[in-house]
């Protein structure tokens, strides 16, 4: 009897020391991947913005964001204004102007990435045309300079699947790299290994100076003939002070009748020791680490779905944590069934 009794409190015991090792398991992986604030997305259609298929952001400094938009008519771009209350970490209004030389610099063009190189001239933009898979320089007023990141044959329009070329591009001035991506699989690794992508650094002198492989998340739900809007990709990418690499994941799926469609985003970060090590495992993915993730919906009772396809620092809040500044893309604040998407910023604060 009296070893029924030990045995049974040993058990029980035991189940407590597990519970709470779960829990504790669970704490920490919750502090991993939500220890950020995520505020809720602005909607940006009440402030005067035109409707657009905003694909891309950078930011210049101080409130101010360059943005394009991947059906644009001409290459140009649009000045924001973001006026971010820096005590509170929430966003106040936001303006804009057009910039546009009224022409196009080549035939075809899925502007799809920007980025900002401070100058003394007041700087320029480099945008990535994924109809062409090739990053061209602008000055601020809208003209082709006639510089263009060399971009690797790997890259090339013959090596890309439909529409998942370059969409993420980024500068930072600190290490004077720029990076982007292909935002899914190449026709090489659709059969083999469907969620490898490809990162790509490249030098002030405009050359490709680091080649990483990037392993994807599986989606969430597969395609279906059914499906009506479905992706699975890597559409932005901040490069950070510190050689390490910030990378939006995002998963957007809708069924043909639109209710239940959703899309998840998650911000992984590539630290800089990650991206050292794959240079001596090139074959192998660098490692990423969680920073945090969120859903939009179309569902009854909530309708939030924003397609978050562009990203950039923001201004450091007057506490020094850094923000981040996303966009979405409406696809031109599209319309059925009585539902019309939005345009929206949203902003993220590290809070380490």
């Amino acid at each position: 009897m009296k070893v029924d009794s030990q045995l049974k409190k040993f058990i029980v015991e035991s189940i407590i020391h597990k519970l709470w090792l779960i829990g504790i398991a669970l704490m920490l992986f919750c502090m991993g991947a939500t220890a950020q604030t995520l505020r809720r997305q602005m909607n940006i259609s009440r402030m005067g913005i035109p409707p657009g298929n905003y694909s891309g952001i950078t930011w210049l400094g101080d409130d101010r964001f360059a943005v394009v938009s991947d059906k644009d008519s001409t290459d140009g771009f649009y000045l924001f204004r973001v006026d971010i209350n820096l005590d509170k970490g929430k966003i106040r209004h936001v303006s804009y102007n057009r910039v546009s030389s009224g022409s196009r610099s080549v035939p075809k063009l899925d502007i799809e990435g920007i980025c900002y190189v401070p100058g003394n001239d007041g700087g320029t933009l480099f945008l990535s045309n994924e109809a062409d898979q090739r990053i061209r320089e602008f000055s601020m007023d809208g003209q082709p300079t006639g510089r263009e990141l060399h971009v690797p044959d790997l890259f090339s329009t013959e090596n890309i699947a439909r529409n998942n070329g370059f969409e993420a591009l980024t500068y930072n001035h600190t290490t004077r790299r720029f990076w982007t991506a292909n935002e899914a699989a190449l026709k090489r690794d659709i059969d083999s290994d469907p969620l490898m992508v490809h990162l790509q650094s490249f030098g002030e002198d405009l050359q490709p100076d680091g080649h990483y492989l990037y392993r994807l998340d599986p989606p969430r739900k597969a395609h279906k003939p059914s499906t009506k809007f479905y992706a699975n990709g890597l559409p932005a990418i901040i490069a950070m002070d510190d050689g390490s690499l910030i990378i939006m994941e995002r998963f957007l799926y809708s069924p043909s009748k639109i209710l239940g469609s959703i899309v998840e985003n998650k911000l992984y970060r590539v630290s800089h020791e990650a991206l050292l090590a794959a240079t001596e495992t090139p074959t192998q993915p660098v490692a990423k680490q969680l920073i945090t993730s969120f859903r939009t919906h179309i569902r009854i009772g909530q309708i939030n779905y924003a397609n978050y396809e562009g990203m950039c620092l923001g201004p450091k809040l007057h506490d020094g944590r850094q923000t981040i500044l996303l966009i979405n893309d409406s696809q031109n604040r599209m319309s059925k069934y009585m539902i019309r998407l939005k345009d929206y910023l949203k902003l993220i604060i590290l809070d380490k």
